[in-house]
């Protein structure tokens, strides 16, 4: 049998995309599927879908950053600190990490992004943080009109499958949304391996 793909749909800016982030090299290795990291622009997902960001209803914006997440942070065992520059443009960020093109290396560089952001609470859109991290050849795709497009493109193919908001994970036909279904994810594989 070949090795599955899960597709993972992501946004720096997403905080429950950094819970799903931090479960998939345990995805790997317990399934033995590959996971793909796809970079999306999360605000133009949910322009593209009619859907509305937490912050947009006060009660689940409080829901949300002063319960939900800190709980499923403590749950995984990571850091959780809601950044004052919540929520940053990551537009330029995630163009930047299209331009990687190597998966383990844009794993890392993401998984670092997430660290700094939703870990430390800190802005990771300053030109500043981004040269560090990724690189002078990443910034200079992400400003230009190829890094534009292979963002609107991503965040496109994410929309025609299904996808209304970040994460969105995708194996064979089947869509799993939020970092809470990673576990059903791992059931579906283990069921696709039996049979």
């Amino acid at each position: 049998m070949s090795k599955k793909q899960i597709d993972f749909f992501y946004d720096i800016v997403s905080p429950y995309s950094y819970l799903a982030a931090v479960q998939m090299e345990d995805l790997e290795k317990s399934t033995g599927a590959e996971v793909i990291w796809r970079p999306i622009f999360l605000a133009g997902l949910m322009r593209n879908t009619g859907n509305q960001p937490p912050q947009e209803l006060p009660a689940r914006k409080h829901y949300f950053f002063e319960q939900d997440l800190p709980r499923m942070a403590s749950y995984l065992q990571v850091p959780y600190t809601k950044p004052e520059t919540f929520p940053d443009n990551t537009a330029t960020l995630m163009r930047a990490l299209l331009s990687i093109t190597d998966g383990r290396l844009r794993a890392e560089k993401s998984l670092a992004l997430y660290e700094l952001y939703w870990g430390e609470g800190q802005s990771v859109t300053t030109e500043e943080v981004m040269l560090s991290l990724l690189g002078e050849e990443a910034m200079n795709f992400a400003q230009s009109p190829e890094g534009k497009q292979a963002l609107i493109e991503s965040t496109q193919e994410a929309t025609n499958r299904g996808a209304y908001g970040a994460p969105t994970l995708f194996v064979d036909d089947q869509m799993f949304f939020g970092c809470d279904r990673v576990l059903q994810l791992k059931h579906y594989l283990k069921l696709c391996k039996d049979a």
